[in-house]
């Protein structure tokens, strides 16, 4: 959770003593999360240095969003006739909350509207590994939505393209869910190239 709400910088040093100190435990399952964490791309380790947050470069975003906007609008296609109206339901009342606390402070209620979603398509479009293969990438994409979710304006258009996606998979339209859920992921690349100073 540092790592995402930036307490914790790119390329700062982390010390297993220092943490363990900090969250009051041992510093073996520090040591246990710090490599969890550099599985999932969130740190790195350099030899005979230590463990650092790690930088991300433009190519890793690259790298990331080109795989996200062909296997989750692929999962869109897919999940499309296949989502029950019950979660349906649920996504509209997330929807809904969210769209009201771009009137205050709080981003949480986008941030689990936005997660549900996205979650909600790849538990729906029946391919295991499809699903394994985003959800490996998902605490790198979180650092990157938590900080959209900050930008009010951004926030507000992101939501409009989510819309726009559950629209499409109430319709039942794979097509269109498909479309909408790339240029969705597309822009939001974009976003992240114009405004995010730290990517070399």
């Amino acid at each position: 959770d540092q790592i995402i709400n930036e307490e914790l910088g790119p390329g700062e040093r982390l010390l297993d003593d220092k943490l363990a100190s900090s969250f009051g435990v041992s510093r073996t399952p520090v040591r246990e999360a710090l490599t969890r964490l550099t599985s999932e791309g969130l740190v790195e380790i350099t030899p005979r240095s230590g463990v650092y947050v790690k930088k991300l470069t433009k190519k890793d975003v690259e790298e990331i969003y080109k795989i996200r906007k062909v296997l989750e609008g692929l999962a869109a296609r897919e999940a499309t006739p296949i989502i029950d109206d019950n979660k349906l339901g649920q996504l509209n009342l997330l929807l809904k909350k969210a769209k009201r606390s771009l009137n205050s402070n709080d981003c949480q209620p986008y941030i689990d509207f936005d997660v549900a979603l996205h979650d909600s398509i790849l538990k729906n479009c029946q391919s295991s590994r499809l699903y394994s293969i985003i959800t490996n990438l998902n605490s790198l994409i979180h650092v990157f939505r938590v900080r959209v979710a900050r930008n009010k304006e951004k926030a507000r258009q992101a939501l409009n393209e989510h819309e726009a996606i559950l629209n499409a998979i109430k319709a039942r339209d794979p097509k269109k869910a498909e479309k909408v859920m790339m240029e969705h992921i597309e822009k939001s690349k974009e976003y992240i190239f114009t405004n995010f100073g730290f990517l070399k």
